[in-house]
Order: structure tokens, then sequence, then C-alpha cells
């Protein structure tokens, strides 16, 4: 089985952005606050609420084992930051910041297989 991680973490990012998940900021702190509630609950076209938080626990694993590993995810994924921005924002070197990145992903891949999460196609 192969997994696309990079796709099913922007799915998550996307998760994290516009659901109202526990744990996460839904916005920046410079942001004005929409006046418009929320009525939907799922935003994402391909994987659904449930398969996303068990990706979500899966982040909290990685959040739990490597800090750092996670913050290069949570940064470029759910914050959306470019590779630059990130590498600068946690005062990386930019071959740290890509091995870091590459070893996140391959965790989550692993941990999404191991876990024996289904993929909507």
């Amino acid at each position: 089985m192969q997994i696309d991680v990079k796709g099913v973490l922007n799915l998550w990012g996307g998760y994290v952005r516009f659901t109202d998940c526990k744990g996460y900021p839904t916005m920046q702190a410079f942001m004005r606050e929409s006046p418009q509630e929320r009525t939907k609950q799922r935003y994402l076209a391909r994987l659904d609420d449930d398969t996303l938080e068990k990706v979500d626990r899966q982040m909290r694993k990685l959040q739990a084992n490597d800090k750092r590993q996670f913050d290069v995810l949570f940064y470029k994924y759910a914050v959306g930051l470019e590779n630059k921005q990130v590498w600068q924002k946690l005062s990386l070197s930019k071959t740290s910041y890509h091995t870091e990145l590459l070893l996140a992903e391959r965790f989550m891949e692993g941990a999404l297989a191991g876990s024996e999460i289904r993929l909507l196609l």
C-alpha cells in the first residue's frame, strides 16, 4: 500500500485550520474573528473526519516523541508557511530543515501504514 503522506498531511493541515480541532489555534493572533459562525464540520473532500482524527492522534504521538519534527510538519502543513519561513522560524539550517522534514514525513507514513488508516480515493 502506497500512502501519499504529503497529500494526507495537507488534508490534516486543512482539518486543523478549518475545524475546531482541540489543542490547535484556529486563527493567527493578528486576524480578526469572522462574524459568521461555522456550520459545517467537514471541509475536506477526500478524508472523513474520523480518519483525520486518527491522523491527528498520530501527529500527537510525533509531538510527544520529537517536538522539532512535529513543529516542522505543523508550520508547513497546518500553518501553511513556506519552507524558508519554517526553517527561519525554527532557527534551522536549510539542510537540517529538509532532513527533519523528510524524517517527520517518513515517521507519519509508517505510523499511518501501521495504524491501518483507510484512505479514500
